[in-house]
């Protein structure tokens, strides 16, 4: 056949790494071809501004993961809150209520401020809650307890629902072509650090709560972890241009890329 028919023909002759098709040079201008363009969707990765999207959604993932898997051990420690299942339940509720809540407030804060800065802002959000939560070990007998519990709720909210749409906006804004191929990649990334986040996290609040002589106190260190990666993640911030500014490395990409987002 002839036509785009005629090269699935070719290609689907090779197999298991021999080519099978008669016509072999055709098949390999096919298979060069392939090639280059799974390399020239990821060429926007030379971009820097790129680069440093991809690593704070890495970072933001590694955060939301690791206090995911940090909050419920702490929680219920003897070493720590001592809460029974149904607490830790009940002490989840704000974060559900910002997760709902927050989104409407998002959409007016990017408008009039950019995504650098909710970005900013929910990685701001984040550092709070790390910094502040071996701290409630101390109002562990106190009602205050609970007001310190809604505080972190609510801020753990806030800092997901605006640092990941700000990301994603920042990232399409930066990208002309292959924007499937970049935004699988970073979601490729984000799963690998979702997978470790757990990993390193339980292992590390592990090893601290088997330390004799002030658990409580080692407890932290794997908060005190996330606070650093977010510390980290606010100074790569320096580098990102809000979409539209010069020095954004846009280049050609359209506007229209960025607002398909908020969509």
């Amino acid at each position: 056949g002839g036509g785009g028919g005629g090269g699935d023909t070719v290609w689907t002759r090779c197999w298991g790494g021999r080519c099978l098709c008669p016509d072999r040079r055709r098949c390999f201008l096919l298979m060069r071809r392939c090639c280059s363009d799974n390399v020239a969707a990821l060429g926007s990765l030379g971009r820097r501004q790129v680069r440093l999207c991809i690593a704070l959604m890495a970072i933001n993932h590694f955060t939301v993961i690791g206090m995911a898997e940090l909050f419920p051990l702490f929680a219920s420690a003897p070493t720590g809150l001592r809460m029974q299942p149904q607490q830790i339940g009940a002490a989840l509720t704000p974060l559900a209520v910002a997760l709902c809540v927050w989104p409407f407030v998002f959409v007016r804060l990017e408008r009039r401020h950019g995504p650098v800065a909710t970005l900013r802002i929910g990685q701001l959000a984040f550092a709070m809650v790390n910094a502040t939560m071996p701290l409630l070990v101390l109002l562990r007998d106190s009602p205050l307890l609970w007001v310190g519990l809604v505080a972190v709720g609510l801020c753990r909210g806030i800092g997901g629902n605006s640092s990941f749409p700000s990301l994603a906006i920042l990232l399409n804004s930066m990208l002309d072509q292959h924007l499937g191929a970049m935004n699988g990649f970073a979601a490729s990334v984000g799963s690998l650090v979702r997978a470790i986040a757990p990993v390193a996290c339980g292992s590390l609040f592990s090893a601290a709560s088997s330390i004799s002589e002030s658990p409580e106190v080692a407890q932290g260190l794997p908060f005190y972890l996330l606070v650093a990666l977010l510390l980290c993640g606010l100074g790569m911030t320096a580098g990102l241009s809000r979409p539209g500014q010069p020095g954004s490395e846009q280049g050609a990409a359209p506007a229209s890329a960025a607002r398909a987002v908020r969509t």
